[in-house]
């Protein structure tokens, strides 16, 4: 009897090697065995191990648009910072995404019929409704999205202007009347610009010629009912606008904004002077105009370097510099920025046309 129940044990344990080897299910008396081998699991069990990686999130809006109005009416715009509690916030896109997250993106924030409140001098001035996208060069950042603009009669629109949303809690458009050049700006201008180049310590300041000069709505008059008689200007020393670099080393570039005193003339609420200590040290700013979020004003700025243009801004304060820029360079927001600066009507004078230098009256 022992070696029957030796034999059996036997054969059972040979038939396990043979069923292992296998990978098959094995039946013994009344009982069931599965043996499987260890790298072929059961369909389902490895679910958690392949699962494809989550979508990268969306950044959460609102959001603050660039907006280009055109001759024929038609404007542009491309997001380029979040609106945060503090102020503007980095708006980048993550590293590593595709074409399907600028798609999520414009479906999601972009999609036609979408509104944005449209800002002029830091006071809302009508409603931007979202008809379309155009796909930047490539995927790394926002689309250019086309926009149609609905604002009070006989308002009168720049060449940029910005637009914050969606997610803002509605306020009640107004209109806001945009300031105008006149003869006052352009003799007091170059004194101006001489004045605080000397102060600064340039050398041969008379050399300076202009190469923008605007007429700026402020926050301040605009928001008592009338229209700021404040300019913006840019002068350049052996440097132009275009994005290339600079014909002197030492070249030199000042910024400015004013505002007109009854009393003093114009005296400027903030300037900039930047001395290049070598042609890669391009560093250019022009004015955008004037972006309130809750109550902060920001004054908004093109930064030219010798490779492209960036989106700056400045906040009140003692500093009188810039303090935010946006992150990383941007096909799109560059294809806004660095169209032609000269504008309709007689709202700025550009160095095409202008040449004034800083010594002549």
């Amino acid at each position: 009897m022992a070696s029957i129940t030796r034999h059996a044990r036997l054969a059972l344990t040979a038939l396990l090697v043979v069923a292992g080897a296998a990978a098959c299910d094995v039946k013994w008396g009344g009982g069931h065995i599965a043996l499987e081998h260890p790298r072929s699991p059961r369909a389902g069990q490895d679910s958690v191990a392949t699962a494809s990686p989550p979508p990268v999130p969306l950044p959460k809006p609102p959001f603050v648009y660039l907006v280009r109005f055109e001759g024929d009416g038609s404007a542009s715009a491309v997001p380029f910072a979040r609106a945060g509690a503090a102020g503007l916030e980095a708006f980048g896109w993550p590293a590593g995404t595709d074409a399907g997250y600028a798609a999520r993106f414009d479906s999601s924030f972009a999609r036609p019929g979408a509104t944005l409140a449209l800002q002029l001098a830091a006071r809302r001035v009508g409603t931007l409704i979202v008809t379309g996208t155009r796909m930047a060069v490539n995927a790394t950042c926002p689309s250019v999205t086309d926009v149609r603009a609905l604002v009070a009669p006989g308002q009168s629109t720049p060449r940029w202007a910005f637009a914050v949303g969606p997610g803002l809690p509605d306020s009640v458009p107004a209109r806001v009347e945009l300031p105008s050049m006149d003869d006052r700006m352009r003799t007091f201008g170059p004194i101006l610009a001489e004045n605080l180049l000397k102060t600064a310590g340039v050398e041969r300041a008379y050399l300076a010629q202009r190469a923008e000069l605007r007429a700026v709505p402020l926050p301040g008059d605009t928001l008592a009912g009338t229209a700021a008689r404040g300019m913006a200007a840019t002068y350049l020393i052996g440097d132009t606008l275009a994005p290339v670099p600079p014909s002197s080393e030492s070249a030199v570039s000042l910024f400015y904004l004013a505002v007109f005193d009854p009393a003093r003339g114009y005296v400027p609420e903030w300037s900039s002077v930047h001395r290049y200590g070598s042609a890669a040290d391009k560093r250019i700013l022009s004015w955008l105009g004037t972006l309130r979020l809750g109550t902060r004003r920001l004054d908004m700025l093109a930064e030219m370097d010798g490779a492209a243009a960036h989106v700056a801004a400045h906040g009140e304060g003692e500093s009188r510099d810039v303090t935010w820029t946006e992150e990383g360079p941007c096909p799109a927001l560059r294809s806004l920025l660095e169209a032609p600066r000269a504008e309709s009507g007689t709202a700025s004078d550009s160095a095409a046309g202008a040449g004034a230098g800083a010594g002549s009256g």
